[in-house]
């Protein structure tokens, strides 16, 4: 399953990086470090899963999930924040994000949302 990351902060993306590139299924086809390289990156490499911070430079998380999913409906979103709360959850549902996750999460639970929105076992 190829995934793209974007966030701004290179230190998480390179550890998500090592994370998901540790799991067999799972390959990381590219990084965007903020809102319009998220997007162009999407229209290139159309990866399986985006794995998404909601608080991008320029165009924040949940834009950029609202023109994913205006060309690719299909393709998964998983939004992530620093913060959590009823309020963080709503607006990445209206944004059409398939999931929202608090970057606190436990690194199994980022795993299994992977694989359930993309519809994928472990391998």
């Amino acid at each position: 399953m190829r995934i793209l990351i974007a966030d701004d902060d290179h230190g998480f993306r390179v550890f998500i990086r090592r994370i998901l590139e540790s799991q067999r299924d799972l390959t990381v086809v590219g990084e965007a470090m903020d809102g319009e390289e998220a997007v162009r990156k999407t229209h290139k490499v159309q990866p399986d899963v985006v794995l998404m911070d909601m608080d991008l430079p320029g165009i924040d998380g949940l834009e950029v999930t609202r023109r994913i999913k205006a060309v690719f409906p299909k393709t998964p979103v998983i939004l992530f924040s620093a913060l959590d709360g009823r309020a963080y959850r709503e607006a990445a549902a209206r944004s059409g994000a398939d999931d929202f996750l608090p970057k606190l999460a436990p690194l199994s639970r980022m795993l299994a949302s992977i694989r359930r929105v993309s519809g994928h076992k472990a391998a």
